[in-house]
């Protein structure tokens, strides 16, 4: 369902703010649709209330968790009214009625399939589970631009998919290879991610696939010919929700291989790893680098949380560290210090060591926890929700799945930097500040990055890049955009900045262009950019990745060596 508030309709020039507010028995008001489509709010037992509310013109006024199983959502409501005043009025008048204030910016021309979870806005024949990744990531509203399309081929590099699952009927259209396992992870994985990636919509059952219109096809994991035979067979974006130490004698080649199919415009998405422990001397486990992921020119994404819901889930009573703060928005660890109780403001991670894989080569991260699709079909009747950096790799797969679903003509780079560029920072928020630089450009925001692409293949789009620091990182946009916007945006140290326009580059208020002599910003104008519509291409095959000539896998040795000196009777640390 396409759903567009009443309160916009007629309304665009006026000033609309919306807010969520907590509403102790606000079943009890009355609401009258007037006919210039505002609404009229009466408690019959109050007055006071009722006069409170006819002083300001309300545009909408509904719950905004109809289909909640939750009692702390059960009175959250969302209001639009021409001033900001009015919840505060009813805040002073009525404390105990009103209460959590927050206000928003609704998506633009958002669409909620009628499988969104119990965090949706209309009724929900889903899964009785509220899928925050959803809504962390925007995915109504991009949506709202494209849900998929056949010329994008996503393949899925993993165990058993269920070809009998209802939500994947009809959505695989090449098994290269069928797995027959029917307990544990290899029963389960699979399912779980084709499902993340492209389940059915709106088909009153389980979740909606991120690409639900996508083409899907998928083969085994654990080796790179998997890869290469999802390649052959026409994937243009290739999920690889598995980790390895590293491609042993081939592990070069491997490499060499992935350039390849990047300047053709193809990607692996790859998950960064659950701290797994590929080097031994590190006490960090999380830090360490697996493998495909760490490989350049693969996305490699690691995990945060979505919503916890509201404040009250947010605090829990753990049995070893006390009162903490648990799965915050947007923070990689999910248990943390509170320096002051009640307070989010200042957080020290609990055990960063046990975390998703955080490291130099992470170039993402997505919310991990969502619905696992696979795990009731292989007898696992417990822990139907949850997920680490497989579920999150395959969130990105399946927005680089709408990207190009949005924009077939997109380079890889392109894609890979409009991720980047969309993402939500998230670097500085308290308790992921141990993580400076490991968690990639921050948290994928499928709506800003759809809408990019869209914009970047119109006649006359606007392709807006805006509020955001970055340091580091490469970013290339080329394939004929009309024109681009600088907005609040600051590209320095070693970040580099390619960017092509056919009509203009306008830096506008707030941007800042201060790269060292590692980075750089080149920025033209070519009118003669071809805007015409591009299809999928013939597949140039390839034989099989070789060994390397001279094999040098990732190694891992001791940082230091200890002698005992009978001399000095001590420990003498001789570095290696």
């Amino acid at each position: 369902m396409l759903l567009v508030s009443l309160s916009v309709i007629g309304q665009q020039e006026k000033n609309i703010h919306h807010f969520m507010v907590d509403i102790i028995d606000g079943d009890s008001l009355v609401v009258t649709h007037l006919v210039n489509c505002t609404l009229k709010i009466e408690n019959p037992d109050n007055i006071r209330e009722t006069a409170v509310y006819s002083i300001y013109t309300i545009y909408s006024f509904q719950k905004a968790y109809p289909n909640t199983i939750k009692d702390t959502f059960k009175n959250r409501y969302r209001i639009a009214a021409n001033s900001e005043s009015v919840l505060y009025e009813l805040q002073k008048h009525f404390p105990e009625k009103y209460s959590n204030i927050e206000a928003y910016e609704p998506l633009p021309n958002a669409y909620y399939p009628n499988d969104y979870g119990t965090t949706s806005p209309i009724e929900n024949l889903g899964v009785p589970y509220p899928l925050t990744h959803l809504d962390a990531m925007n995915l109504p509203a991009a949506w709202g631009i494209t849900k998929g399309s056949k010329k994008v081929v996503i393949g899925v590099s993993d165990a058993r998919v269920d070809s009998t699952n209802i939500d994947l009927q009809g959505r695989v259209s090449n098994y290269l290879s069928y797995s027959n396992a029917n307990r544990g992870t290899a029963c389960s994985h699979g399912t779980t991610q084709v499902s993340i990636i492209g389940a059915k919509m709106d088909n009153g059952y389980g979740i909606p696939g991120i690409c639900s219109e996508c083409d899907i096809i998928v083969n085994g994991y654990g080796q790179f010919d998997h890869i290469q035979e999802l390649v052959e067979a026409g994937a243009k974006v290739i999920n690889a929700s598995w980790t390895l130490c590293g491609f042993g004698p081939y592990h070069q080649n491997v490499q060499k291989r992935i350039n390849e199919y990047y300047e053709e415009g193809i990607i692996i998405v790859a998950a960064a790893g659950n701290a797994r422990r590929c080097n031994p001397y590190l006490m960090d486990y999380a830090s360490n680098y697996g493998y495909p992921a760490s490989f350049k020119n693969v996305i490699a994404v690691s995990s945060v949380y979505g919503e916890c819901g509201h404040y009250e889930d947010c605090i829990i009573e753990d049995k070893q560290f006390g009162t903490i703060a648990y799965k915050l928005k947007d923070r990689h660890v999910g248990r943390q210090f509170m320096k002051e109780m009640g307070s989010f403001d200042e957080l020290a991670p609990i055990n960063v060591q046990f975390a998703t894989q955080h490291n130099l080569a992470v170039d993402i991260v997505a919310p991990a926890e969502t619905y696992l699709a696979g795990r009731k079909a292989c007898g696992n009747e417990e822990f139907f929700y949850g997920g680490v950096t497989s579920t999150s790799a395959s969130m990105v797969t399946g927005v680089i799945g709408l990207i190009w679903s949005a924009n077939y003509c997109l380079a890889s780079a392109e894609v890979e930097s409009i991720l980047k560029l969309a993402a939500e920072d998230i670097e500085a928020l308290p308790g992921n500040e141990p993580f400076k630089m490991k968690l990639g450009a921050g948290r994928v925001d499928a709506y800003r990055a759809v809408k990019m692409a869209h914009e970047m293949q119109l006649e006359q789009g606007i392709v807006e890049v805006a509020n955001r620091d970055f340091y580091r990182f490469d970013f290339k946009l080329f394939s004929s955009p009309y024109q681009i916007e600088l907005k609040n945006q600051t590209f320095r140290d070693s970040s580099t900045v390619d960017f092509k326009a056919r009509k203009r580059i306008h830096l506008k208020p707030g941007t800042r262009l201060a790269p060292d002599h590692n980075g750089f910003v080149k920025l033209s104008i070519d009118p003669s950019l071809p805007t015409e519509e591009c299809f999928p291409q013939p597949v140039v095959p390839r034989p099989k990745v070789e060994r390397d000539s001279v094999p040098n896998p990732p190694k891992h040795d001791a940082p230091f060596i200890l002698q005992r000196n009978l001399e000095i009777r001590g420990v003498q640390v001789e570095p290696v």
